[in-house]
């Protein structure tokens, strides 16, 4: 995480009056009165068909300008032209600063307006418009700030340290209000006074990637370049991810951060959203899409703001780093794959983060399904920086996606000689990735091995205990252990349907029937198109005495492009099938391995079928 953790009831109170006036994925816009659209205006009620589907899909620049028309066409309807306005900012459009002047006083309004100005240098009309925004939570963290930033901007220093000087009290956040004090003097050149306001910042503020930035660059100034140094390597183990761009940032330092105004603007931004992500880093774990109604609109409301601040920070400044690697994740955590790679795509060709850039890139391609793609991006990026463990990890996990068994194993190999360090924390990655690799070579014993190295690592991981657990059985491991992880897998990621399939399929192999097919079937109703899924649920219904039911699910099965693993299970329990009806249950061929329990039937379990503990 980027900022040290704040308490929940701090964030709560900077984000509950957002809740009402923010527009999120998940709420559609309003339909208008019957009326309207019976009035013969086609053309509105395609507007918001279009702007609906749109927001619904996280496309919020086709949503704006689908609510742009509807509000032209029916200018009354006040609520299309706010929408519009709203997926403008959610979009990072220019449009919104004019969208801005047709709204009702409000927050989001003043701070597009005020933006705006900044940007055209009319510093005393954008320091109007911060000052005159509603009275609320979130402005009493961000007033001071953009005060202070504005103030700089039209040259009047000593009022801007002075804006902040009431704020740098602030027990929480005290130390990010002296941070931007010492850069605005420094700006100004005030060094002396800069410098005193840099020490007192240096014990007071968090772990952000600007902070870390800005501390390092003062220390270079100062003459403790090894001290400097050792910071930013600091920040990037704690962000594995700036890996691929460690020898850039070391020149990052070795220049000013911030160099004029609008910059500092468009920092107080992403601290708002920073605080925001904080929330959702409190709440890891947590399966933001089964929740209940009033919580997931939350949910989506916060997420929708977080989005909101950090398109004003790139509005601001477009090399503004964090907040484009922040919005690429919110965008993915709200299952916009397509925008979070997109919003990759609008750093400036010189960014020092450019190599962060492609590997999340390619790494989002892996997700969308564009395997090959990826693979060639992480051999580019690797041809010019071939000692970077992160990308040899990628590269696995691209090449693990594509069934490239032995060239994922060899890339993960990379990343392991490359790390130089004693295992610990995320790099259970590198041994899972491995085990899979191994296992599907049929390498069992050294994919056991791996997995539970991996599980001595990140021992509540659910991923891991399902792949351990499923792989025991299906090589003879022990079915009483292999069952524990399941269950234990299952407990943590109670609506994961894949670890729900594992646990009902171990079931049925170890003949517990009655229990395991419930799980099967809750499995398949929620992916219904799974090939895997559908098989295990033939076999179920088999093993259960339902025949027609299993072929069914396993024709359904063979449909839905199972790998060549599942494809040969499949016929073979196809055949079986036919041949068992054509000769009145004397099929005259061998049992397929999966039709027969694994080990005789145990006494029956003790848990309840949805794989938890009592």
């Amino acid at each position: 995480m980027l900022l040290p953790r704040l308490s929940r009831m701090v964030v709560a109170a900077l984000v509950v009056p957002l809740i009402a006036g923010i527009p999120n994925r998940e709420i559609h816009a309003a339909t208008p009165d019957d009326t309207i659209i019976q009035a013969g205006q086609h053309d509105l009620a395609t507007n918001l068909l279009v702007g609906s589907v749109a927001a619904s899909e996280g496309d919020n620049a086709s949503a704006a300008l689908a609510f742009r028309n509807a509000a032209h066409l029916a200018p009354t309807f006040r609520l299309f032209g706010e929408r519009a306005f709203y997926y403008s900012i959610l979009a990072g459009s220019p449009e919104a600063a004019t969208l801005a002047h047709a709204q009702p006083p409000g927050v989001m309004s003043a701070l597009v307006l005020g933006n705006a100005a900044a940007l055209a240098g009319k510093w005393d009309e954008a320091l109007t418009q911060y000052q005159g925004a509603p009275a609320d939570q979130i402005m009493t963290l961000l007033r001071p700030l953009l005060r202070a930033w504005a103030l700089q901007g039209a040259g009047r220093t000593d009022e801007a340290l002075a804006t902040l000087e009431p704020a740098r009290q602030d027990r929480a956040l005290g130390g990010y209000y002296t941070l931007h004090a010492a850069l605005v003097a420094q700006l100004s050149g005030q060094q002396m006074r800069a410098d005193t306001l840099f020490r007192q910042a240096g014990s007071m503020t968090g772990g952000d990637l600007f902070t870390s930035l800005v501390m390092a660059r003062w220390l270079v100034t100062q003459g403790h370049v090894a001290d400097a140094q050792a910071l930013i390597n600091q920040r990037i183990t704690g962000m594995p991810v700036l890996e691929a761009a460690r020898a850039n940032i070391m020149t990052m330092i070795q220049h000013p951060v911030v160099t004029h105004a609008t910059q500092g603007l468009a920092q107080a931004y992403g601290l708002i959203a920073l605080l925001i992500d904080q929330q959702f880093y409190a709440r890891d774990g947590v399966d933001d899409d089964h929740q209940p109604a009033d919580a997931a609109m939350e949910i989506g409301t916060l997420r929708g703001t977080e989005q909101m601040m950090l398109r004003m920070a790139l509005m601001l400044d477009p090399a503004d780093s964090e907040a484009r690697l922040l919005l690429s994740s919110t965008l993915h955590a709200r299952k916009q794959d397509r925008q979070a790679r997109e919003a990759l795509d609008g750093a400036p060709a010189d960014d020092p983060l450019l190599p962060v850039y492609r590997t999340e890139q390619a790494d989002l391609d892996v997700v969308m399904g564009h395997k090959e793609q990826a693979a060639r991006e992480l051999r580019d990026l690797l041809r010019q920086a071939p000692d970077d463990r992160m990308l040899w990890s990628s590269l696995g996990d691209a090449l693990l996606d594509q069934q490239k068994w032995a060239e994922a194993l060899d890339a993960y190999q990379h990343a392991m000689a490359l790390t130089h360090h004693p295992l610990e924390g995320d790099d259970w990655r590198l041994l899972f990735g491995q085990a899979i690799a191994q296992e599907r070579q049929d390498h069992w014993p050294q994919a056991r091995a791996l997995l539970q190295h991996a599980l001595q690592l990140s021992p509540n991981e659910a991923d891991l205990l399902n792949y351990l657990g499923y792989s025991m059985v299906e090589h003879g491991g022990d079915p009483a252990q292999a069952e524990t992880y399941l269950r234990r897998a299952l407990a943590l990621a109670p609506s994961d349907n894949q670890i729900r399939d594992s646990v009902g399929w171990v079931l049925m192999r170890l003949g517990h029937v009655a229990e395991g097919l419930p799980l099967l079937e809750q499995s398949a109703e929620q992916m219904p198109q799974d090939p895997a899924i559908n098989y295990h649920l033939g076999v179920a219904y088999w093993m259960a005495g339902r025949r027609l039911e299993a072929v069914n699910e396993w024709q359904n099965a063979i449909q839905f492009q199972p790998d060549p693993m599942d494809r040969r299970k499949i016929t073979a329990a196809l055949t079986y099938a036919r041949a068992w009806q054509a000769n009145a249950g004397h099929p005259g061929v061998a049992l397929p391995a999966d039709l027969r329990p694994a080990v005789a039937p145990a006494a029956p379990s003790h848990s309840q079928a949805n794989g938890t503990h009592h």
